[in-house]
């Protein structure tokens, strides 16, 4: 065994703590590759789950036994060896030893976590406490259940344990099967006045992010639910908590998010992309760039009342329009600020669609959508929501989308008695062949936010489908096999809590988890999808193969190392410019046909029948010849509008932080 690392405490003192909550731990963080790199301070701790369990087991003073770690190393590979290090040897200060705990997944990202002055044995010992974690065979999908006990709490409303019941999710008949209410339940109306009367808000919310015990997900407004205040669905509980006792903790719900009014939807460089591919005009897109500029621009002047009001700050407007803008100059100032921070944050291009929200999707409470329908109610002026004809057209997608098909075009359903109180919400159908969230990169409804419009002129003129992100069969089989265990881990979990040195195992591999974990593998293919999305189109054969990729890089448990695999084989192809298809002069005929719309598009299911999948196999030859071609290029249109954009956006940006500063001065 190798000596511990040795960390003095900080040399200021602890921090005056005047409420139970004022709580602050040490922070050791390492800048280096050499552990003796590092710094030690305080660091105000934000309370959790198994945080609060451990204030009400041992008392005011748990947090002595608590230290929080970050690896602020580069590169990655650096960091990693550096972590292992230290996990390995663990650390020694105020006359104890400490070693690995856990980590939430924003922790994860960053490379951050916390340790505890325990053994291996009494930590998978408090982790029972919460569930049987070892029943999870996949580590990475252990680890991601495990991070929910680290989540930290922002505000709570308490429930008790005969105020929820867990039902049954709403899945398709056809092949493959889909979730409708993955990630969603159902809240009673004196619910979400708890939860508004907590937060303070002068409006009841429609939506809900929360989590609770095990559970994780979104809860819609359900006026109609009855001897209970929520209902959970099967697919919002990631594991179960014992039979046993359970501690007060295990009433808190966690808040995590909300539906709030005026949540202005922005589009990324990618979302541009994808909305040229699917037909919308350069002009369309260059006048919202345009006028988002002049809106920034003109903030201390003429902009700022129509500024104030695409952002809901209504008490702002109204101070501007008693007492002059003069006095408003500095707040003015600081939103602009903002705006501009959160545009080189993304990349430089991010463009404010005024007729668009970015708000939270729910499944249907009363199953009356059709596919295709959505129920959607954004406040738009004061607390008055949109009154939209049956019929209206609305642009649906996500921020993280790489496939055509990523873009959804829904309509307003005519059945609207019982939304009337869901605003500020994208309420979704619970019937069809797959789940619109689904189709937009593979998503959820846990917590999920989809950027939905209004706007005519960036409504796609084409019509594609939808890209097929199912798992394949081995895929399927592993989850079945994991719900198995689900089911029947009450059953063994007291025998299985008994076995040490199967717990000290887990441990162990939760540290190599920790210390081996990077996103580099999804970095890498995002750099090639823009490279093939350059040089071959957003419908060639290798941009679509790369969407599903990354689809897949997101999931717990991926064998990552076979995805690497994957990318290197493509990699002349992509490096070259080219993609794979037939001969421009190849006539599609017959079983050709069929074949290549099958290899060519991975938007296909099951269920489609031939005439849509000749279709779709002669679109895609079409795209990936015309690529080929050396006049008229349609992708490298596509991507010189994505580069003016770009260039536009960086070019605005770097000139309002210059003149800012030259006021200053």
């Amino acid at each position: 065994m190798a000596y511990h690392l040795c960390i003095d405490e900080p040399d200021t003192p602890r921090p005056v703590e005047t409420t139970e909550d004022d709580v602050h731990l040490i922070h050791v963080q390492f800048h280096g590759t050499d552990p003796n790199d590092y710094k030690v301070e305080y660091e105000k701790h934000k309370s959790t789950m198994l945080t609060e369990y451990l204030r009400q087991r041992d008392g005011p003073d748990f947090h002595e036994n608590l230290m929080k770690l970050t690896f602020n190393t580069t590169p990655a590979e650096a960091a990693n060896n550096l972590c292992q290090n230290v996990l390995e040897r663990g650390i020694f200060c105020r006359q104890r030893p400490y070693i690995y705990l856990g980590h939430s997944n924003e922790q994860l990202a960053k490379k951050s976590c916390y340790f505890i002055a325990a053994t291996h044995e009494e930590i998978h010992d408090l982790l029972s406490k919460f569930g049987d974690f070892s029943d999870e065979k996949n580590v990475a999908k252990r680890a991601s259940k495990i991070a929910m006990l680290f989540s930290p709490f922002t505000e709570t409303v308490r429930l008790a344990e005969n105020d929820f019941k867990v039902e049954p999710d709403v899945t398709s008949r056809v092949f493959p099967s889909h979730t409708f209410t993955d990630g969603c339940g159902f809240m009673s109306s004196e619910f979400a006045s708890e939860v508004q009367e907590v937060l303070g808000l002068d409006y009841q919310p429609s939506a809900v992010h929360i989590r609770y015990r095990g559970i994780e997900g979104m809860l819609i407004l359900k006026e109609d639910l009855s001897g209970i205040k929520v209902q959970f669905h099967k697919s919002m509980q990631k594991f179960l908590d014992p039979d046993e006792e359970k501690p007060d903790v295990f009433n808190i719900v966690n808040v995590i998010g909300y539906s709030r009014p005026f949540t202005n939807g922005y589009l990324n460089s990618r979302m541009i992309m994808l909305l040229e591919e699917r037909g919308v005009s350069a002009q369309s897109l260059e006048a919202l760039q345009n006028g988002y500029h002049e809106l920034l621009e003109g903030i201390n002047k003429k902009t700022s009342e129509y500024f104030l009001m695409l952002k809901g700050k209504f008490h702002l407007l109204q101070e501007i329009q008693d007492n002059g803008i003069d006095g408003s100059t500095r707040e003015l100032k600081r939103l602009q600020k903002r705006e501009l921070e959160e545009m080189e944050e993304a990349g430089y291009t991010r463009v404010l669609v005024p007729k668009s929200r970015e708000v939270f999707a729910v499944c249907d409470p009363f199953n009356k959508l059709n596919y295709g329908e959505c129920y959607f109610n954004p406040t738009v002026r004061g607390d008055k929501g949109e009154d939209f004809p049956a019929g209206q057209k609305f642009v649906v997608m996500r921020s993280q989308c790489y496939h055509p098909g990523d873009v959804r075009v829904l309509k307003m359903t005519d059945k609207r008695e019982g939304y009337e109180n869901l605003k500020d919400c994208l309420v979704l159908p619970v019937k069809g062949r797959h789940p619109h969230a689904f189709e937009c990169f593979g998503g959820d409804l846990n917590g999920k936010k989809f950027f939905v419009s209004w706007d005519q002129s960036i409504l796609p003129s084409g019509k594609e489908k939808p890209c097929n992100y199912s798992p394949s069969v081995k895929a399927k089989i592993f989850t079945a096999a994991a719900r198995s265990r689900l089911t029947f881990s009450k059953v063994t979990s007291k025998l299985k809590r008994t076995n040490s040195s199967k717990g000290v195992e887990d441990r162990k591999e939760m540290e190599l988890y920790f210390t081996t974990y990077s996103d580099q593998i999804t970095k890498e293919i995002q750099q090639a999808y823009m490279q093939c999305a350059k040089t071959s189109g957003l419908s060639s054969q290798n941009s679509r193969h790369l969407c599903k990729m990354l689809y897949r890089a997101t999931i717990p448990g991926e064998d990552l190392q076979n995805l690497q695999r994957e990318l290197n084989s493509m990699e002349p192809e992509i490096l070259s410019g080219k993609s794979t298809g037939l001969p421009i002069d190849h006539e599609i005929t017959g079983k050709q046909s069929t074949s290549l719309a099958v290899s060519l598009d991975s938007s296909l299911d099951e269920e489609d029948d031939f005439e849509e999948r000749l279709s779709l196999g002669r679109n895609t030859l079409s795209s990936t010849t015309a690529c080929e071609s050396s006049s008229g290029d349609p992708c490298q249109r596509g991507i010189k509008i994505w580069q003016k954009l770009d260039e536009r956006a960086k070019e605005f940006v770097l000139r309002m932080q210059h003149e800012t500063r030259k006021s200053i001065v």
